[in-house]
């Protein structure tokens, strides 16, 4: 071995020894013998060409140079010890807590039958799942609160510690209530004035107003009302003179009620993608692998 270098094993009799005060504390605390861990200092002293502790009837103190070690020990030390977690967890996968979750929209559609399937193959894993609100799958994996989430994704949601791995695109469409006067109105511009009703968060507006002009010059609308809770936003819907965003397939079923109208706009209107959402230093677990797997209805999914 060359000059320099160190053990794990070494680095954590260092952090044991400035957690505990002594030498005896810290060999109790790792189950070794004191003469083996006063060995283990003092190779650690002679490879690296300095001294790290100064003994004493009182118990041990590190130097300076102990102390600007145990620094990056300490550091070493816990990583070395979540990847021994985060590998345990992986060996018991099917004993392991996947906490998942998902988007009011997403939970009617494309859930179910993934969680299904899911069970049928993992029967004994332990799973949560929670039906929350945009802003609260954010926060939810930023936290650690969600494994992952299920939720359709706007351009704003995707941020620089979060993985997003498409699944499905659902086309969209604008619509007004039946026989409201802007039944015929075919062009955006003429629309602008209107009460708009948006399904999505507020931060991913300024996004699809570009997309849905493609980039022309329409101002975006000055009367904007977002809503997420799908039963009120059929409500607010129905409002003479508000022109709608509608997944088609949920507007299918308000044309067949008779309740609105689509409108055939000049407008392009983006579409609506459902996704994975995940922590870019997740470290999968089989069960999570099994659901990511169960989403995709056994097509393989790039989640590196």
């Amino acid at each position: 071995m060359e000059r320099g270098s160190m053990k794990t094993a070494q680095l954590r009799i260092l952090v044991a020894i400035a957690e505990h005060g002594t030498l005896m504390a810290a060999a109790d605390a790792l189950y070794l013998s004191q003469p083996a861990v006063t060995k283990s200092i003092k190779e650690l002293e002679t490879r690296l060409g300095v001294q790290l502790l100064v003994r004493s009837g009182a118990g041990v103190r590190l130097t300076p140079y102990g102390e600007a070690l145990l620094k990056r020990a300490r550091t070493v030390v816990a990583e070395i010890a979540r990847a021994e977690r985060e590998l345990e967890e992986m060996k018991s996968a099917s004993d392991r807590t996947l906490t998942i979750g998902v988007s009011l929209l997403a939970a009617s559609i494309a859930v179910p039958d993934a969680l299904r399937a899911f069970r049928s193959r993992l029967p004994h894993a332990q799973l949560n799942v929670y039906e929350c609100l945009p802003t609260q799958i954010i926060d939810g994996l930023r936290d650690g609160s969600f494994d992952l989430c299920v939720a359709f994704v706007a351009d704003s949601d995707v941020t620089a510690e979060l993985r997003v791995v498409p699944l499905r695109q659902f086309t969209q469409s604008l619509a007004v209530p039946r026989d409201d006067p802007l039944t015929g109105e075919e062009r955006l511009a003429r629309l602008v004035d209107a009460h708009w009703l948006y399904n999505h968060t507020r931060e991913s507006l300024p996004a699809f107003w570009r997309e849905l002009c493609e980039a022309g010059t329409v101002p975006a609308p000055q009367r904007v009302s977002v809503c997420t809770s799908q039963r009120l936003y059929g409500e607010l819907a129905r409002e003479p003179g508000v022109v709608s965003v509608w997944p088609d397939f949920l507007l299918d079923e308000q044309i067949q009620r008779g309740y609105m109208t689509r409108l055939a706009t000049d407008a392009h209107v983006p579409p609506l993608t459902l996704g994975l959402m995940y922590r870019k230093d997740l470290v999968f677990s089989a069960s999570t692998e099994y659901f990511v797997d169960c989403m995709r209805g056994g097509a393989h999914v790039d989640v590196t």
